[in-house]
């Protein structure tokens, strides 16, 4: 059965539904142990199989900040702060992960787990993120954010 999770940033500027026919429980959101992700206390959810969907609706207060080896974007609200998602063009699909503390009913996933990108070559952690990450990962509206 297809669950939706919906949340986003406090303000609403960005908007995110993740969907997955997981059972939550099974879903162990990773805390990956760099220092961006450690400061802002994100805890990443995805599923290969699953869906989703992203939507801004002011461009302008969004931020896609790249760090480290720059292969990922991290989408974060510049209005309110909150560090919603990651994104990766892997093989010309857009795969990403979403904060699970942005999520309404994210108590449902599973014990987090410490995972870490660091001791990983560039190489590796595209091959990572394309097992684990959503490959299905939609940014509505038409405008170009340089993905």
């Amino acid at each position: 059965m297809l669950q939706e999770f919906s949340g986003g940033c406090y303000c609403g500027n960005i908007t995110i539904i993740f969907s997955t026919k997981q059972i939550p429980k099974n879903i162990s959101p990773n805390q990956c142990d760099c220092g961006f992700c450690s400061r802002n206390g994100a805890e990443w959810v995805s599923d290969p199989d699953g869906r989703i969907d992203i939507a801004v609706m002011n461009e302008a207060a969004l931020s896609l900040y790249e760090q480290g080896s720059q292969l990922a974007r991290f989408w974060i609200c510049q209005r309110c702060g909150t560090t919603t998602a990651v994104t990766a063009e892997i093989n010309g699909k857009l795969h990403g992960a979403i904060n699970a503390n942005c999520l309404e009913g994210s108590e449902q996933f599973g014990k987090g787990q410490i995972n870490s990108n660091k001791a990983l070559s560039d190489f590796e952690k595209r091959i990572k993120w394309e097992e684990t990450w959503t490959a299905k990962t939609v940014v509505k509206e038409a405008w170009d954010v340089g993905l």
